[in-house]
């Protein structure tokens, strides 16, 4: 059976709602660390271990590394209604969104050599954007063409020109450096296009480890289309894969998008590698009090074929109903999975880790 698998955020933030989200059938949570830093999630994993435990259970722990994603570097959130235009700096500077004119800095990868006038920046998962109206040095300055509400340190993706991957970051290997004896069950690498990043990854912990602690379980997230065309040999060597739908559909755009899921799913199957699937499963719930029919053809069909996760996003993390989606979710595993209960994310997979030495 599938496991249900909670992103957290404000939504589920409030200790009442936390151990709702719990007994509605959460399974695995999934720890951010694109918006709070490692320690700041490790007193946040602490908190739910306390509670599920209280309620007998035990899920997965899952934190998740945000690689070189180029992200804006606001704190605060603003809508993006009724503004002609915004400033968008090439670095990382302060943003300030109390200006006239917002300005916006960028993390991440560098993507002023591929920005033109006329060009769209995609935010987030593609719900809204900016054109590019003019180019400087150091900076841009784009119209908005939605006005949608830009949350805390979105990611950004232009269409058609993909970002060189950069593989690990310095970010994440100090991260990595803390996993081996923490309250964290297994850890999710961004952006992963080879096997070589995850061979890494447990590199960069078992030599943290030291012998004294086993080296947790790696999730390899697939998001674009190298990651999708490399897909065989990371699903031989990682513990799990996570096919995130939102930066793959920004990377690919929407005629490839299907193939490429496809491609994904029937390469774990055919190496016995668990595939995890977010994101955007049932949003419409946020918004609506019954989901879209689209939404619930494809999370049946899922459930179904035994996926071996389903990773809700922003429906937990930000969400207006996150205690009636994972409700749903699992009412729905109910009725279509075969298998009774949730199956283990890794422990098919953990001894053949460790046969290869973590390496």
């Amino acid at each position: 059976m599938s496991r249900i698998v909670v992103t957290l955020g404000p939504a589920t933030a409030p200790p009442e709602v936390l151990e709702q989200v719990v007994k509605a059938g959460a399974d695995s949570f999934r720890f951010p660390a694109s918006k709070a830093s490692v320690a700041s999630l490790a007193a946040l994993a602490s908190r739910v271990s306390s509670v599920a435990a209280g309620l007998g259970r035990s899920p997965d722990l899952l934190l998740d590394l945000p690689g070189a994603k180029t992200r804006f570097t606001n704190d605060d959130q603003f809508s993006l209604a009724g503004l002609s235009h915004l400033q968008v700096h090439f670095g990382p500077v302060p943003s300030d969104v109390h200006r006239d004119v917002p300005v916006l800095g960028l993390t991440g990868s560098d993507i002023s050599a591929l920005v033109g006038p006329g060009d769209i920046i995609l935010i987030g998962d593609g719900e809204d954007a900016l054109r590019v109206e003019r180019v400087e040095a150091d900076h841009c300055v784009a119209t908005p063409l939605s006005a949608g509400f830009l949350g805390k340190r979105r990611g950004v993706a232009l269409p058609g020109k993909s970002v060189p991957p950069s593989g690990l970051t310095d970010t994440d290997r100090a991260a990595l450096q803390t996993l081996p004896g923490s309250l964290f069950s297994a850890v999710i690498i961004s952006f992963v296009e080879s096997a070589d990043s995850v061979r890494e990854a447990r590199a960069v912990m078992a030599a943290a480890a030291q012998g004294r602690h086993a080296v947790p379980p790696v999730i390899a997230k697939v998001e674009t289309q190298a990651g999708a065309a490399a897909v065989r040999e990371i699903a031989a060597c990682a513990d799990a894969v996570l096919l995130g739908r939102g930066d793959l559909l920004l990377d690919c755009g929407p005629i490839e998008f299907f193939d490429l899921c496809e491609n994904v799913r029937a390469a774990t199957a055919e190496a016995g590698c668990p595939l995890i699937v977010g994101t955007q499963l049932l949003t419409s719930l946020s918004a609506g009090w019954m989901p879209h029919r689209s939404e619930l053809a494809y999370v049946s069909g899922l459930l179904r074929e035994n996926t071996a996760g389903l990773m809700l996003a922003d429906e937990t993390a930000a969400g207006t109903a996150p205690v009636r989606t994972v409700e749903l979710l699992r009412e729905l595993r109910e009725r279509y999975c075969a298998s009774p209960d949730p199956a283990p994310l890794f422990s098919a997979r953990a001894g053949a880790a460790a046969g290869r030495g973590g390496v």
